[in-house]
């Protein structure tokens, strides 16, 4: 029986012995984004903090392998409305995370609560727009709140970078300045050598080195291959998946195998990886969806075939692309046995 088999039914088993339906993951995502932003909007600082740390020491997941302290931040972001352009209403929220902050300054979640504030007012001012079409009067306050973040980051780090989410934040505002290659790799190099399972300093950077950033496909390439290097120990070739199923939501789309330079081959052993350990119907799903993409019958018909109950609306869309997908792979995969 080839390696390939004895992966897949051992992810069988896993699922048998410890199946966890979609709607597990996708409500407990939704409980820690709810919880951070209640706690927030009543004021309860005390709690905010206890909780982010909790999610901080002991690294919990969810059942696909998200970080809960991911979902935590995320959550306080969501606070904000980049689209209003009310400055009481960012002066407000401001305030309250400052107010965080001088409750327990022992604590790093508030510095990186205010940090994200003064980013997102930065990005009000500046839009989505490509950048020749951003109005010339919105650069000054977009770079003026972007190094405000950043100051405030820097001044604060001995507290506020023992929360992995000072790496992200920090990569995010090198890829607004546009930081050359040499500072964005310090920063990233020192961000992965504290916190190397913390995927969003991985995705963070993914985004740098997009082609419309500071970047090209042949750097994401790059990068995807030495994070195997960096979270081998633990993840076995699992990043290299992950990276390209966030590069696909953040730039490449349905267009991630004609595009990009991933190596199919490469990620579909990354897939297996991943599975091993989060055999989750959330990820089944997504890496069905992206073997159909890369034309793989036999690997789209075993990950359908992994499926428990209805295809995820929040992966296939209206249903279409999933049955063509399975009609295509079952009848491919029977004529190459």
């Amino acid at each position: 029986m080839s390696h390939y088999i004895k992966t897949i039914s051992s992810i069988g088993l896993l699922i048998l012995f410890s199946f966890s339906v979609v709607a597990d993951e996708l409500q407990d995502r939704q409980n820690i984004e709810d919880q951070a932003i209640n706690l927030f909007k009543t004021g309860n600082f005390l709690k905010l903090n206890l909780l982010a740390q909790d999610y901080l020491v002991t690294e919990k997941r969810t059942s696909s392998g998200l970080w809960k302290l991911t979902l935590f931040h995320t959550g306080i972001s969501q606070i904000t409305n980049q689209k209003n352009t009310d400055e009481h209403y960012w002066a407000t929220l401001e305030d309250k995370a400052l107010s965080w902050v001088e409750s327990q300054p022992e604590f790093p979640a508030g510095y990186l609560a205010y940090a994200d504030f003064l980013i997102g007012h930065a990005w009000m001012y500046r839009g989505d727009e490509w950048a020749r079409e951003v109005k010339k009067e919105s650069w000054k306050p977009f770079y003026e709140h972007i190094e405000k973040a950043k100051e405030y980051l820097l001044k604060s780090k001995p507290i506020s970078s023992t929360d992995p989410r000072w790496y992200e934040l920090m990569i995010i505002i090198a890829r607004a300045e546009g930081w050359s290659s040499e500072q964005f790799n310090s920063l990233l190099e020192e961000g992965l050598m504290r916190f190397p399972f913390f995927y969003q300093i991985y995705f963070a950077a993914i985004d740098y080195l997009l082609p419309k950033w500071h970047g090209s496909k042949f750097e994401i390439e790059k990068f995807a291959k030495e994070a195997i290097n960096i979270t081998k120990t633990k993840e076995k070739t699992g990043l290299y998946a992950r990276v390209y199923w966030y590069t696909s939501q953040s730039n490449y789309g349905t267009k991630l195998f004609t595009d990009s330079a991933v190596q199919w081959e490469k990620m579909s052993a990354a897939i297996d990886d991943v599975l091993e350990v989060y055999p989750d119907q959330w990820n089944i799903n997504n890496f069905a969806y992206f073997s159909c993409l890369a034309s793989d019958a036999k690997k789209t018909n075993t990950l359908i075939n992994m499926i428990r109950g209805n295809a995820l609306i929040q992966v296939w869309g209206n249903g279409t692309y999933y049955s063509r997908c399975k009609a295509w792979a079952g009848k491919n995969y029977q004529y190459s046995k």
